[in-house]
């Protein structure tokens, strides 16, 4: 029996930056997808898939020339194929996971990552690749082969796991050691459209910075501060102005996180307020916040919380909430009286 798993991720910081290549600060959690299979003598993967109560059948020798959007466990096999890794036996196997799906706790690429890991440990079981070689599958397979909106945060952070500094410019990450404390997760059940969201607000952003170049040539957004927002904005439309706002103050966020979680004594108080302020963004900014989401997360705050921030592409989902360990039950029910779907503590790994 071949067994693997990946775990979900949390956005802390740089939520719609990452396709940007502006960095990211994200750690992965106690919730995970997992896959077993054992050898059926076919030439077929006969897949059980328990949370949709569904099964499907992927035949090993499908040319995989077209591809269904969205369709990542087809889509890993021909980055594999592609890289010399060929599964030739058929298995049969079973997938399921806690991690709420389309929930913006990345259950997709979490999918992704346990699936490769499987496929490789399937067909070539005694060949080591490292964490990273995971992180540039992933990426290719959910992203660069449907030329998806995305970036490489959920992909690079769910394979090498732990909480992380990624620098998606230069595609590099730094481990952060930090304890975040405790965590609770409310997810809204309110359904979003990742693709359309992720699009709309990459289309934004892009427009506004290539704008901006054209005026200013030298201009980097890499390089950019909060006063050149205010001396550059009169080349965009007024349209556009909040996408590059959202792009300059949330960098600067991230970057400023960035220097508590080097701080030998790092001050979650901070950091929670960090965290407040590009919730605050996301909101007013990106209009990427439901207001029922909205509702809930002040009922969190109300019992405690001391920070709250939609994860993912918004528009729906979950939802963190930082709090102090006396305060979790009343958190949490607050959450569920608000009217979230679900509502529960994770802890960073």
């Amino acid at each position: 029996m071949l067994e693997t798993k990946a775990p979900g991720r949390i956005c802390f910081f740089g939520d719609h930056q990452d396709y940007l290549t502006l960095p990211v600060i994200a750690g992965t959690i106690d919730r995970f997808i997992k896959i077993k299979g054992k050898p059926n003598g076919k030439d077929y993967l006969q897949l059980k898939l328990i949370n949709f109560d569904s099964e499907l059948k992927i035949n090993l020798k499908e040319p995989l020339k077209i591809l269904k959007k969205g369709d990542y466990l087809r889509s890993s096999i021909r980055v594999l194929n592609r890289n010399g890794i060929t599964l030739n036996k058929g298995y049969d196997v079973e997938i399921k996971g806690d991690i709420p799906i389309n929930a913006g706790l990345s259950s997709s690429s979490a999918l992704t990552v346990a699936w490769l890991r499987f496929l490789v440990k399937a067909a070539v079981p005694d060949s080591k690749f490292d964490d990273e070689q995971f992180a540039r599958w992933a990426f290719e397979s959910e992203v660069l082969e449907f030329n998806e909106a995305g970036g490489l945060m959920d992909q690079y952070t769910i394979s090498i796991g732990g909480l992380l500094y990624i620098n998606t410019l230069e595609t590099s990450y730094k481990q952060l050691k930090i304890s975040m404390g405790k965590i609770i997760i409310g997810d809204s059940g309110i359904k979003k459209k990742t693709q359309d969201i992720l699009q709309r607000l990459k289309d934004g952003a892009t427009k506004a910075i290539e704008i901006v170049q054209k005026h200013n040539p030298n201009f980097r957004i890499h390089n950019a501060k909060k006063q050149d927002f205010y001396e550059l904005r009169k080349n965009l439309p007024f349209d556009l102005q909040p996408y590059f706002y959202a792009a300059v103050f949330n960098h600067e966020i991230t970057q400023s996180a960035l220097l508590e979680f080097n701080n030998s004594n790092c001050d979650l108080n901070k950091i929670s307020q960090l965290i407040n302020a590009h919730q605050d963004i996301l909101d007013k900014k990106l209009n990427n916040t439901p207001n029922e989401m909205i509702r809930m997360m002040d009922a969190a705050k109300s019992a405690g919380a001391k920070a709250t921030k939609i994860v993912g592409s918004g528009g729906g989902g979950c939802f963190l909430a930082m709090i102090d360990p006396q305060d979790e039950k009343k958190v949490l029910n607050s959450i569920l009286n608000a009217g979230a779907e679900d509502a529960f503590s994770v802890k960073l790994i």
